[in-house]
């Protein structure tokens, strides 16, 4: 099958941009499945190894704001159906569909459209979901771990917890390495990182006791969680968005208060690094996403999206 991945900024991502890892993931995926991706994104898109279909800033532009916009004479003409990762106005008579990497407003998507958890698809009255998958060879995993505790998102966000991780980490006095911002901090148990590079952010996860993930908000995935679950990282989340999904009782704890996240630290030693690795292995891989897409391809080019209902078996399932 001939798949075109599209994106409405460049790829590969150098910084921040966990949909556009998405999408080279997704990409490798398919290709070790057999089959054909096609990168359709902004011009000067260079990925080694892959077919790379550039569309100039005019043209996305006009596929986003433009609902009677023909997509067709911007896409190359052998394609069997196009998935698209950013928000489309324009038509196509190529089969498609859409993922929904974000919240939106409920209800307001069809069947064509694709959500990235179970929760996710639920809150949005979507058909179809299928779980974002990583390759795990870009991670490293250790059995053996160092004694800090590990926040990673982006620290600006409110909604990511970073002052409850802080608070939690000083209540359960232990040291904690906070990456993806950097404010001066006086609490020697406390290390800001910064914003930290691929390399840095690989050792980081692997050496981790383990990860703290107080989210505020309804999380549509979570992609630190099964990047720190596949270097044998345990996680501890609160009940937020997908976490009930991604985090089993084998490998962390969903917190709801403080205390609830002081007793899981005083168990964490219990959670075995192969444990978590494995749930990765066995459910969020690029290979699991890729066969799991390649059904809803499969559908969109029979045209059957639409008479699918909404269960687990759209996508994937645990």
């Amino acid at each position: 099958m001939r798949a075109g991945l599209y994106f409405d900024g460049p790829i590969p991502v150098r910084k921040y941009g966990g949909t556009e890892r998405v999408i080279v993931w997704l990409a490798k995926g398919l290709r070790q499945l057999g089959h054909e991706p096609v990168l359709l994104a902004r011009e000067g898109t260079s990925l080694a190894g892959f077919d790379v279909h550039g569309l100039t800033v005019g043209t996305i532009r006009s596929m986003a704001r433009e609902p009677d916009f023909n997509l067709d004479s911007s896409l190359p003409g052998d394609l069997d159906v196009v998935h698209f990762h950013s928000p489309v106005a324009g038509r196509t008579a190529i089969p498609h569909l859409t993922t929904i990497h974000g919240n939106g407003e409920p209800g307001s998507f069809d069947a064509s459209h694709v959500f990235v958890s179970h929760d996710h698809m639920r809150r949005m009255q979507g058909r179809h979901f299928v779980y974002n998958g990583i390759d795990p060879s870009d991670y490293s995993f250790l059995d053996s771990k160092h004694s800090y505790l590990l926040f990673l998102g982006l620290a600006s966000r409110r909604v990511k917890g970073v002052d409850r991780a802080i608070r939690i980490a000083r209540l359960a006095d232990q040291p904690l390495r906070v990456a993806g911002g950097w404010r001066p901090s006086l609490d020697r148990r406390i290390r800001w990182m910064g914003m930290v590079d691929n390399r840095a952010k690989r050792d980081l996860l692997a050496r981790a006791r383990a990860l703290l993930n107080p989210i505020r908000w309804e999380e549509p995935f979570g992609l630190v969680v099964v990047e720190a679950l596949v270097s044998g990282t345990p996680v501890l989340a609160t009940p937020r968005g997908a976490m009930s999904e991604l985090v089993s009782e084998e490998v962390g704890a969903l917190c709801s208060s403080d205390e609830e996240f002081i007793d899981a630290l005083s168990r964490v030693d219990s959670w075995k690094p192969d444990a978590c690795r494995q749930r990765v292995l066995d459910h969020f891989t690029h290979t699991v996403m890729a066969e799991s897409y390649l059904k809803l391809y499969r559908r969109a080019i029979a045209g059957e999206l639409a008479d699918v209902e909404a269960t687990p078996e759209s996508g994937s399932e645990l």
